[in-house]
């Protein structure tokens, strides 16, 4: 007995979805890194880092609230990065990235 049944189409236009979203956003968060002096195996990491988190996160909420979640980066929040993090150091960055807001 099956758990799911996901028909073919809707797990394609979910994939799709989930793929234009991620590289759409992707070239702006790698362009935020390097202003923030961030190496490319930093990039790297933090990319693979950004992409487990949003599919963990996703997976999570779907299958709690058994309808289709998914999460994602802010692309306006993204952008805002590039232009905000010059003449920061990356442990700055990363610790406006983690603060709180108020």
């Amino acid at each position: 007995m099956r758990l799911f049944s996901i028909p073919p189409p809707t797990l394609l236009a979910g994939f799709l979805a989930v793929l234009i979203g991620y590289a759409s956003s992707a070239a702006i968060i790698w362009q935020a890194a390097i202003v923030a002096g961030a190496t490319t195996a930093q990039i790297s990491g933090w990319m693979t880092a950004l992409g487990l988190a949003m599919g963990v996160s996703t997976l999570t909420l779907t299958l709690w609230y058994r309808v289709p979640v998914l999460t994602a980066w802010s692309t306006p929040g993204a952008a805002l990065l590039v232009t905000g993090l010059q003449g920061l150091t990356l442990n700055e960055a990363i610790g406006v990235l983690l603060s709180p807001t108020r």
